[in-house]
């Protein structure tokens, strides 16, 4: 089915209305954009028409309230023009037949039911025109129940369709709807909400609030943001009761977590990470709360692969995690004439399949703009009723995933299928009491295939890179636990494709892992010279976390000019300051050389860049004589020791032991 925005293209085609002698109109065949507009023009540019009733759901003695919207994005105004309204004169009668009514492909059979007065539009911009249609005007009193086609056509613009249902389905048995409701957190790059965010989410009014106000209403199975739950418990007393009232609500047993931040499951499968999860929930002036604080459900991870491609193996992974959610489009199979319930059996993997066009209305109906999302409930009922009355003895349970809050509302959805008599909705737990047909997957290419997953191993890979200097801090649990937050808070959400926005936060993860890895730096400084016979080097040393910086400082000179009685000196650096250190040096000759100057952290990873000093030492005139003599001595004993080993060897050594052996010979010879 198409989306939204394809549905919105589609209806900037041009039509001509063919009145019939007869009481029945035929509705208008709809040309090609590409008829009317310039070859090089693109078909986003035509001002387009959106028909969209208030309410789709109609029963005995009701009007219609019906909006008209004429979206102008060209360059030129538009003209007032008269618009005619047309109604099918029976109920549409199969998927097919709703698709190309959609389309604006279809020839059925109408009858004017109104004239709008549509004023000029100016450039870039839109009007919506508001008019209300009685119930003998509408003339659906009486007839078959089901869904009628509504169109529009101007001149100017091309034409609309959308759809009504009149909502008397008698003893028809009602189709279930077993719905998943992800409720994001939309948090920011820290991973934790304010207080105000908080409250402002989950206050009556706030997104949270709605959707799970909403989802509640419709038994749905809903899964919890654990950002919500962690940012609660790291203000402790300074969370906002909306908050705690909010989760209060949110913790039932159909409920179940999401992965932290909203993170998809799949792209972690792919990279071999899954399922990465919070390393623990940092608090201000506090040690980190354990991982799993303010956690909210119980129930098994529901996995959203409606949008996805996926394999056998990858299936099989995510299966065992949890409910993973397909769309039919994605399965290989051969159906009757009918909708067929949700359980599939994927080469012997259970999983759900949503309905794939129900699936792009279900999203369109919440992500679309106000006017484009009227237009896509009216045809989420109307395709529910068409599959009701398929077989309207034979009850079936579809699936469907909502819209997460930072996409769109889903609340009106679920208002319209409370109402509808013949849908009801339920939890996914629902559709698997269902005995499950078997399929197979389609074999399809997948070029953006690894794109999350490759976000996903770039970010670990930063944050390894900033973890190996996390032994700096005090608490290098509290910066890991802070790093892995933020790393959840960047990592491409469930449910939908790889975005360029996606790909920026991973980049401004970079800066900010960067920015931990070099916190801690020396500072470059002028050329040194050292004077006397022991003097101290200054070298500064920057910190810019807002905590002390534990580091190991080493200097090794590059000659023997002077010497380091201590190379390796333990630095605590004050947060967000600079400290200069002496480090003493000996100084023994005159000379220039290089001090080659490093920080470590305690467990000796290297931070920053090597710093090498330009010294120019010169020793006090005490100093260089007592070195002189100490030289000149040893000189003299060595060069006596060699010449007393050069005459014994020619035989020419004198000394005692000589003597002794001359003697001991006289006194043999006198004997």
């Amino acid at each position: 089915m198409l989306s939204a925005g394809r549905l919105a293209r589609r209806r900037a085609t041009a039509c001509a209305v063919v009145a019939l002698a007869t009481a029945m109109v035929v509705a208008p065949q709809l040309a090609p954009a590409s008829a009317t507009a310039p070859p090089d023009e693109p078909l986003d540019e035509a001002p387009h028409m959106i028909l969209a009733p208030v309410d789709p759901l109609l029963q005995d003695g009701d009007g219609l309230d019906l909006e008209l919207t004429i979206d102008n994005p060209s360059a030129d105004a538009t003209e007032a023009t008269t618009v005619e309204v047309l109604l099918t004169t029976q109920p549409i009668g199969t998927r097919y037949s709703l698709s190309r009514w959609f389309d604006g492909e279809a020839f059925m059979a109408s009858s004017a039911i109104a004239t709008v007065e549509v004023p000029a539009v100016d450039a870039l911009d839109r009007e919506t025109v508001r008019t209300s249609i009685d119930a003998e005007a509408l003339g659906l009193d009486g007839r078959a129940w089901g869904p009628y086609g509504l169109a529009a056509s101007g001149a100017a613009f091309g034409s609309a369709t959308s759809v009504v249902v009149r909502d008397e389905p008698g003893e028809a048995s009602p189709t279930t709807v077993a719905l998943s409701a992800p409720i994001d957190s939309r948090v920011g790059a820290s991973g934790l909400l304010t207080a105000d965010q908080l409250e402002a989410a989950t206050e009556p009014g706030g997104q949270a609030r709605t959707a799970l106000d909403a989802a509640l209403g419709a038994d749905a199975t809903i899964g919890i943001d654990p950002a919500f739950g962690a940012s609660e418990a790291a203000l402790g007393d300074e969370a906002p009761e909306a908050a705690t009232d909010w989760l209060d609500r949110a913790d039932t047993p159909a409920s179940h977590p999401l992965l932290y931040a909203n993170a998809d499951p799949i792209a972690q499968v792919r990279a071999g990470a899954y399922p990465l999860e919070p390393l623990g929930i940092p608090r201000e002036d506090d040690d980190p709360l354990p991982a799993t604080a303010g956690s909210v459900g119980t129930r098994s991870p529901v996995i959203d692969a409606t949008r996805a491609i996926v394999r056998q193996g990858e299936l099989e992974s995510l299966a065992g995690a949890g409910t993973v959610v397909l769309s039919t489009a994605a399965l290989d199979e051969q159906l009757g004439g009918s909708t067929p319930s949700a359980h599939v059996r994927v080469d012997g993997v259970d999983v759900l399949a949503a309905d794939a066009q129900l699936q792009e209305l279900v999203r369109a109906a919440a992500e679309a703009d106000e006017e484009s999302a009227a237009d896509a409930r009216a045809q989420v009922v109307a395709l529910l009723a068409t599959i009701t009355r398929e077989r309207p003895s034979d009850p079936r349970t579809l699936a469907a995933v909502l819209a997460p809050p930072s996409s769109g509302d889903s609340a009106p959805l679920l208002a319209d299928l409370a109402e509808a008599q013949f849908v009801e909705t339920a939890g996914l737990d629902t559709a698997l009491e269902a005995t499950p047909r078997e399929a197979t997957l389609v074999e399809t290419d997948d070029p953006q295939r690894n794109d999350g997953a490759a976000l996903v191993a770039d970010a670990l890979e930063q944050e390894s890179e900033a973890s190996r200097v996390a032994s700096i801090v005090d608490e290098p649990a509290a910066l890991l636990a802070e790093l892995r937050l933020a790393v959840l808070a960047a990592l491409p959400d469930a449910g939908r494709e790889v975005t360029e926005a996606d790909r920026v936060a991973i980049e401004n993860l970079g800066g900010t892992m960067s920015e931990v890895r070099n916190a801690v730096q020396l500072v470059g400084g002028s050329d040194i010279h050292a004077v006397g016979e022991s003097v101290g080097l200054p070298i500064t040393i920057t910190n810019e976390l807002d905590v002390p910086a534990n580091v190991v400082l080493t200097v090794r000179p590059t000659n023997a000019l002077v010497s380091v009685p201590e190379p390796r000196i333990d630095v605590t650096i004050a947060p967000t300051s600079q400290q200069r250190v002496q480090v003493p040096v000996d100084v023994v000759g005159t000379g220039t050389l290089l001090m080659v100057v490093q920080l470590h952290t305690p467990d000796g990873v290297p931070l920053g860049q090597i710093q090498q000093l330009h010294i120019t030492a010169q020793p006090t005139i005490e100093v260089a004589v007592a070195w002189t003599l100490g030289i000149a001595i040893v000189l003299l004993l060595g060069f006596g020791i060699l010449r007393s080993i050069q005459k014994r060897r020619r035989g020419q050594a004198r000394g005692d032991i000589d003597d002794l052996a001359r003697e001991h010979r006289d006194q043999e010879e006198t004997a």
